[in-house]
């Protein structure tokens, strides 16, 4: 501000970082997220001003109050008992926010939520359109509303088609694509009535790269990539949707695969490391930091798009 008072006088800001010699009277003001932008109108005839005579001036600000990107920030979080979803939880409330953690498993979502403060812990099918609608509810009952929304949960199963039968595969499509559409359903309106918002839903790299026996996983992470995209239209201009798309990484589901190939976690990750040009998995922490990038004002022009976090691995 002293740098633009000093531009309205005729004088060139003390500060060498803000330092112009322009100099013109300001004709608008907007306060974005994480800047501030006057429009100065100046001559058209000086050098490098366009023929309408507006020259856009951009000054960063720090876009955080001393870290805090979630102050009073509520988090909706399926899948959020364990994992990248309890991982998103418990950055989001070390930076100023609370979460309501909901899991399908009512004593692990109260008990991720006890180790939080200001958390709650909800149980949810996501797959249940009235079980969402109902976790939905609560929250906005016991925490005032919700900001933030990820669309965590799912489960893994893998073997060749010939294998699955049609009830089979129908419960993936339900669990991911349809648990993810209800979620967005019942949080959306929330968002949007409160004039801003971030959801963020989970596929993964293989809805990009084809694996053995992984086609009803992989067609159902790929539906999640579609949704997500569709739906981000719907939502603007008020709420913001993408999607992270997560490679090989140290969760509840992949530690069973783990064992099963190395016959004990350290031998198994190993395996499933040396497949990633990174030399290593990825962890849920890491995860969440992705997924909390575009929760956040960091992210607020970016709608729509899918995120791979595979350290490399969709590159080869």
């Amino acid at each position: 501000r002293t740098g633009a008072s000093q531009m309205c006088r005729g004088r060139a800001p003390q500060q060498p970082s803000q330092a112009t010699t322009l100099s013109g009277q300001i004709g608008q003001q907007r306060a974005g997220p994480d800047s501030r932008q006057m429009a100065v109108h100046l001559s058209a005839d000086m050098p490098g001003v366009t023929p309408s005579g507006v020259l856009l001036v951009v000054r960063a600000e720090p876009p955080h109050n001393g870290g805090m990107r979630f102050d009073n920030k509520v988090l909706f979080v399926t899948g959020g008992a364990s994992g990248i979803g309890l991982a998103t939880a418990q950055r989001i409330v070390a930076e100023g926010g609370r979460a309501a953690i909901v899991d399908l498993d009512l004593e692990r979502a109260r008990a991720a939520a006890a180790g939080l403060p200001g958390c709650i812990g909800l149980a949810a099918n996501v797959a249940d359109d009235g079980a969402v609608a109902a976790a939905v509810a609560a929250t906005v009952e016991q925490l005032g509303g919700i900001d933030l929304v990820l669309a965590a949960a799912g489960h893994a199963e893998f073997g060749p088609v010939a294998e699955w039968d049609t009830a089979r595969f129908n419960r993936m499509m339900e669990v991911h694509v349809g648990g993810t559409f209800n979620v967005c359903k019942h949080t959306l309106p929330i968002l949007k009535a409160g004039g801003r918002g971030s959801i963020v839903t989970i596929a993964s790299t293989a809805a990009f790269t084809a694996n053995g026996n992984n086609v009803p996983y992989g067609a159902a992470k790929a539906g999640i990539t579609g949704l997500t995209r569709q739906l981000s239209l719907e939502a603007l201009p008020e709420v913001r949707i993408n999607c992270i798309a997560p490679g090989r990484t140290i969760t509840g589901i992949t530690t069973p695969l783990m064992l099963d190939r190395g016959g004990d976690l350290q031998q198994g990750e190993r395996i499933f490391g040396q497949k990633v040009p990174m030399q290593r998995m990825g962890t849920a922490a890491e995860l969440a930091a992705a997924i909390c990038f575009f929760l956040s004002e960091d992210a607020s022009f970016i709608t729509g798009q899918t995120l791979l976090v595979d350290g490399g691995e969709t590159i080869t």
